[in-house]
């Protein structure tokens, strides 16, 4: 029989401290708070029993109060209640129906742009591309609310963060709010991703320039190869890619 002295030895807890930093521990650098949130899903007898395109409501409760008094914009604002809402799907009847990686909006044009991007994987330069035509339109600031935790650049600080519990076996939330700055990084321009979701967009690129080549061969339109002219030497307008 064992000893029970022993076995109450068995994976005993010794704590033995390693001289220097010990790697992986950190502080935050800006505040970063809890948001604790009971399930979106409002009563029956309000009608719809869950709208998962939705703010929870204590977050859209943070975000009023964080962009009161402010011009918003939501890249993925179908399904938003405040602020110009675009989205690239109609059938949410946004504001404007647009895409988050090319939002047709001219530079400092709001206050604040808010981004929510579908809770799917997004490759690194997918986040760059999106956070970037959001600096480009926002005066102030840029709102990134997601499943991904992303790092940005000097051009956008960030400011504050929220790590949130939207309910019961669901994934944490984060919501990360980054400052402006100039000079702002240049959004990135169809034919320039390497991979991801906007590749179509390299596909579209080439396709229409394969177009306006040979209707340029055929002498139909004239092209401009950088040089400044007349009106009628600019490159032509075929239609939205869309």
């Amino acid at each position: 029989m064992s000893d029970p002295r022993g076995s109450r030895q068995l994976g005993l807890v010794a704590i033995r401290r390693k001289r220097g930093r010990i790697a992986g521990f950190g502080s935050p650098s800006v505040p970063v708070e809890v948001l604790w949130c009971g399930t979106n899903r409002p009563r029956r007898k309000f009608g719809n029993r869950r709208n998962g395109w939705s703010f929870p409501p204590r977050v859209r409760e943070l975000l009023l109060q964080e962009t009161e008094g402010r011009t918003v914009l939501h890249l993925f604002g179908g399904q938003a209640d405040f602020g110009v809402r675009m989205d690239i799907d109609p059938l949410t009847r946004p504001d404007a129906v647009g895409d988050a990686y090319f939002p047709p909006f001219p530079e400092d044009c709001f206050d604040v742009v808010i981004v929510d991007p579908p809770y799917t994987q997004i490759h690194q330069q997918e986040k760059m591309a999106l956070m970037w035509a959001a600096a480009f339109v926002a005066r102030q600031y840029v709102y990134w609310f997601s499943t991904n935790w992303i790092s940005t650049d000097r051009k956008l600080p960030l400011q504050q963060a929220w790590l949130i519990r939207v309910g019961d076996q669901c994934a944490i939330r984060c919501l990360q709010k980054f400052a402006v700055r100039k000079p702002k990084h240049r959004p990135l321009m169809p034919g320039e991703f390497e991979r991801g979701e906007p590749l179509k967009y390299n596909r579209w690129n080439i396709a229409q320039q394969t177009l306006f080549d040979g209707l340029a061969a055929a002498g139909q339109i004239l092209v401009d190869r950088g040089n400044s002219g007349p009106e009628e030497n600019r490159r032509g307008f075929l239609g939205d890619w869309q």
